[in-house]
């Protein structure tokens, strides 16, 4: 009995999953190439984001426990406490930068898709630069510095450039590539 209803239940997935028969005609298949339409960045649970380290209680350095805490766990903190940390850490952001340069290499539609959302928020030193610009300075640093430009992150502004070709994201990865070239420079 017991195999009879593991059989039927197969038969029921595959036909339910093949169900589809109906193939594309030749004129769905030939669209000019205006009408091809970009990627859109990835869809994420956040409706708006915060740089504002007090926000994740983030203030304080060290003595901090929150703070501290992100230190030590920068590989599985959230992307938005991970920016947030990274914004305020000055010397204690070498680990913050290489997780979000490997976030980045990972799952770079997420972290740009996060970055286009910081929209205008600025940090709270010098004179006062987009926060997204300073994430995507720390990203390409991290890669120049201690990977020497690896071909890892070419490939993925490679990918990515052909995703993005224009719009934030691409303005984004401008400053990434400005930022990764003068970094290499600077270490060479």
């Amino acid at each position: 009995m017991r195999k009879s209803v593991v059989i039927l239940f197969t038969l029921f997935l595959f036909l339910t999953g093949c169900g589809n028969t109906e193939t594309p005609s030749a004129s769905q298949l030939e669209a000019p190439s205006s009408q091809v339409a970009l990627p859109e960045l990835e869809k994420t649970d956040w409706p708006a984001v915060s740089t504002d380290a007090e926000a994740f209680d983030l203030t304080g350095g060290l003595e901090n426990p929150n703070f501290e805490y992100v230190f030590d766990h920068t590989e599985t903190v959230p992307l938005d406490q991970l920016v947030a940390f990274a914004l305020v850490s000055d010397a204690l952001s070498e680990g913050a930068c290489e997780e979000l340069r490997s976030r980045f290499l990972e799952a770079p539609n997420t972290v740009l898709a996060y970055l286009v959302l910081m929209g205008d928020q600025t940090v709270d030193f010098g004179d006062h630069p987009p926060a997204a610009e300073i994430i995507c300075q720390l990203i390409a640093s991290a890669d120049a510095a201690w990977h020497d430009g690896s071909e890892e992150f070419a490939q993925t502004m490679e990918l990515c450039r052909a995703s993005y070709p224009s719009g934030p994201a691409a303005e984004l990865l401008d400053v990434m590539e400005a930022e990764h070239a003068a970094s290499m420079e600077r270490n060479h």
